[in-house]
Parts: structure tokens; sequence; C-alpha cells
């Protein structure tokens, strides 16, 4: 996965959780709550590669996505 990518699909998913949870930041807010909206985030990047590899096949590739959660030191659920 390109940098590009990783960086669309951080930043969609730090967008999705100003809307869903404004109150919080994504180091106070639960893995369970980030998973689904990373996993929107995901596959949202990937319908536009997708669509993006229909205009112009020989530049983009089919593209392998997937996501892994770092271990936190200090999480403060509420």
């Amino acid at each position: 996965m390109t940098g590009r990518n990783q960086d669309a699909i951080k930043k969609t998913t730090a967008g999705l959780l100003k809307l869903l949870y404004p109150h919080r930041s994504p180091d106070t807010t639960a893995r369970e709550k980030i998973i689904p909206l990373l996993k929107m985030a995901v596959e949202m990047r990937k319908r536009v590669t997708d669509q993006l590899a229909k205009i112009l096949p020989a530049e983009f590739t089919r593209v392998e996505y997937g996501f892994e959660l770092k271990a936190r030191s200090n999480r403060h659920d509420d």
C-alpha cells in the first residue's frame, strides 16, 4: 500500500472520528469504536482506487488493503 493510500485512510478515519465523537481524541476513544471507522475508511479508499484502476488500468494496479492497530500505553476509556 502506498503512502498516499495510508494518508487517505488515516485522514478519513480522523474525520469520521471527529464527526461521530467530537469530544474525544484517538487516545481517549475505545478501540472498539475506532475499528469500524477504520474499516469504513479502508473500504472507501479501496473504492476510490478501484475506480481509478478502471479509468487508467496501466497506472493503477490491484492493491491489497488492511490495517493493524498499535498498542497504546495510556488508554483513557470513558
